[in-house]
């Protein structure tokens, strides 16, 4: 886009000002080039940077509940989209994240669909919404493609795994833990849920805490602890 148009503007301004001073083609070519990176590196920077407020903006209206006015923030992020490549890709992953956690299925998974490749927690949920509506193949298809951006994320291959089992596709499941398990190495919690299924037991996806609640396919437990006036101490079981 136009950060990488600017870059080989760079790149070419500086070789034919080298040019015109007759220097040697092997070294107008490198310094051109190297001209033509900096100037790409450092413009992709300044937007990354302008990202990173708008989304720190977003998040705290978040904290707030303010789920319309953190979206609406996201939104102004689009201006940069002909600027850099894959901007409307991450914006639409994380607003798609939050219309799935709102459970506005209908706007989330068209956002879902758009975005990065990337954002593979958008993939997955998509993913999930696919199980659900019954297209297993596209299920699969699109977790499959998830991996490839977060081949490294054990939580990803559980959550596969997870759907997968749902499935009654237990073995499988059991292949994509394996498959976890060459890539995140020594993981506990891929190794607890693979030998969970190979001994037809469930998964225990808790044992991801919040990361594994926000796909939504669990509700997550609630301690209810008695209010201080119910609690009685050891001096009055004593009497």
């Amino acid at each position: 886009m136009l950060n990488l148009l600017s870059g080989l503007g760079a790149a070419v301004v500086v070789g034919l000002l080298l040019s015109l001073l007759n220097i040697s083609f092997w070294i107008t070519f490198p310094l051109g080039l190297a001209a033509g990176v900096a100037v790409f590196i450092y413009l992709g920077r300044r937007i990354q940077g302008q990202l990173e407020k708008i989304f720190n903006r977003a998040a705290e209206l978040m904290k707030k509940q303010q789920f319309d006015q953190a979206i609406t923030i996201m939104e102004e992020g689009y201006r940069f989209n002909r600027w850099q490549f894959l901007v409307k890709g991450s914006i639409d992953g994380q607003i798609g994240v939050v219309q799935y956690l709102r459970k506005k299925n209908d706007l989330a998974e068209p956002l879902l669909r758009t975005a990065s490749f990337q954002h593979y927690i958008a993939k997955a949920m998509l993913g999930i919404l696919l199980w659900k509506r019954g297209e297993k193949k596209q299920a699969r298809a699109t977790f499959q493609m998830a991996l490839k951006s977060g081949k490294k994320e054990s939580l990803l291959y559980a959550v596969y795994a997870y759907v997968l089992n749902e499935m009654k596709e237990r073995e499988k499941a059991v292949e994509v833990l394996n498959q976890g398990l060459k890539t995140c190495k020594d993981d506990e919690r891929l190794l607890v849920n693979r030998n969970n299924l190979q001994n037809n037991r469930p998964m225990k996806m808790k044992l991801y805490g919040d990361q594994w609640y926000q796909f939504m396919l669990e509700r997550p437990m609630i301690r209810q602890e008695p209010p201080p006036f119910a609690r009685i101490s050891k001096r009055a079981l004593r009497g």
